[in-house]
């Protein structure tokens, strides 16, 4: 009896073992970036940038959904292959290389040889459910430092909520792709209209801009 029961038990843990349930990866998707754009002699110096920060719960690995307004949860088996953080700072970098607003564009700061610093906070970046309806939801906030003057010349906050057309984790990556890429994209029409013009007006004075 004790030799059957340790093979029963032996024939329910491999069964068990059939069954196992892998996590699945994810990655957002942006479209490639354009050819770098020829140096203007208007330019302004260096810039760097810092990889944008987010809170830990939504960018830790699982993707994040609030069934609530108070509740966060998560999809266990739904997870991030690239850290958002990695991908949203690569595709802000790709967008103003592709411009010619600075001398040049890096992810390491050089010092001296660094002239602006480009930082950034994803402040929300989720699956929300709204009773039947379900959006993607991404708010980003960024802000552009002089190093000569430690002042900050430049800040914005943009946001944008897209609807979750397909009912599954595909569908909501691909919502999170199109509300980030929305979000960097406002990021980026506002430092290249307002910032040229706030210099040029302000001269050598390092003058704070900031809309939201």
């Amino acid at each position: 009896m004790k030799k059957l029961t340790v093979a029963f038990l032996g024939a329910l843990v491999l069964a068990g073992c059939g069954r196992v349930r892998y996590p699945a990866s994810y990655v957002l998707t942006f479209p490639p970036p354009a050819p770098q754009a020829a140096h203007s002699n208007d330019a302004l110096g260096p810039l760097a940038i810092r990889e944008f920060r987010c809170p830990e719960y939504l960018c830790e690995g699982r993707i994040a959904y609030r069934p609530s307004p108070e509740e966060v949860a998560f999809y266990e088996y739904h997870r991030w292959a690239m850290d958002p953080r990695q991908a949203i700072t690569q595709y802000v970098e790709d967008g103003l290389r592709a411009q010619s607003l600075f001398q040049s564009v890096t992810v390491h700061e050089r010092g001296s040889e660094t002239a602006y610093v480009l930082s950034g906070n994803i402040e929300r970046f989720e699956e929300v459910d709204r009773g039947h309806d379900v959006h993607a939801v991404c708010t980003i906030s960024a802000q552009l430092l002089d190093t000569r003057t430690r002042s900050v010349v430049w800040s914005h906050t943009a946001s944008e909520t897209v609807p979750v057309e397909k009912r599954d984790i595909a569908g909501v990556v691909g919502s999170l792709s199109a509300a980030a890429r929305t979000v960097a994209d406002r990021l980026l029409k506002s430092m290249t209209e307002e910032l040229p013009a706030t210099m040029a007006r302000n001269g050598s004075t390092t003058a704070l801009i900031h809309t939201r």
